[in-house]
């Protein structure tokens, strides 16, 4: 065999070897965006759930703040609860639709990105979540009873105990917003607030964000 037999050779060779590493590239692709669809999957059903649920919500709450949109009581207490439902299930909504419009065919960074972008809008429902429950939470009970039981709670409880929770609400309220934004939502955000959105963010967006790490990896290495 001469010198250029061995190279048509070495060429063959070199072109099997490397139609056989984008095979597997594409199978891995395929296997890691698929790990990828399941873990997204329960987080897009619950969403969905959230919004069902905050629409709900909002059709129990709006009649009871209009029927009463002339008593103040009602008009801050209810009003503080009907744009927490709102809110929070526009949020709901908005993170429903970030999730479905994720691009499994596009780059593993664009989908990266993404799947960071609904951790950090996570982190936020759920910090809206817990702190303004705290806000609403005797509002939500005295109207939710007025609901089941045509009784105006909201109009028959103390007017100070109701002042008094709303005051603490606000506080609390207040106090987390300023401790979010001195120590997660910066813009340079350190591994201690990452750590914090990671862990506030839910299993499927931890496990989509590891199996992209993965896929990342591997094409890195390759390349």
């Amino acid at each position: 065999m001469d010198l250029d037999d061995m190279k048509q050779v070495w060429a063959a060779h070199g072109a099997v070897l490397e139609r056989s590493l984008s095979i597997n590239e594409r199978l891995l692709r395929e296997t890691m965006l698929r790990k990828v669809r399941w873990a997204l999957g329960p987080y897009v059903g619950w969403r969905a759930l959230e919004v069902v649920l905050g629409a709900v919500a909002a059709m129990l709450v709006v009649p009871v703040l209009i029927a009463h949109v002339r008593e103040p009581r009602y008009l801050v207490a209810a009003g503080a609860l009907a744009a927490f439902v709102v809110g929070m299930t526009a949020l709901c909504a908005h993170l429903l639709v970030g999730a479905l419009r994720v691009d499994y065919a596009g780059a593993v960074t664009a989908m990266r990105h993404d799947v960071e972008r609904l951790k950090l809008v996570e982190y936020h429902a759920t910090k809206w979540g817990l702190l303004g429950g705290v806000l609403v939470w005797l509002p939500a009970v005295l109207v939710l009873f007025e609901v089941l039981t045509g009784v105006d709670a909201l109009a028959r409880v103390d007017l100070a105990w109701l002042v008094g929770n709303l005051l603490f609400g606000v506080a609390v309220l207040a106090i987390g917003q300023a401790w979010s934004r001195r120590n997660v939502e910066r813009p340079a955000r350190g591994p201690r607030a990452q750590r914090i959105i990671d862990a506030l963010s839910g299993r499927s967006l931890r496990t989509a964000t590891s199996h992209l790490v993965e896929l990342a990896t591997f094409q890195r290495d390759d390349a």
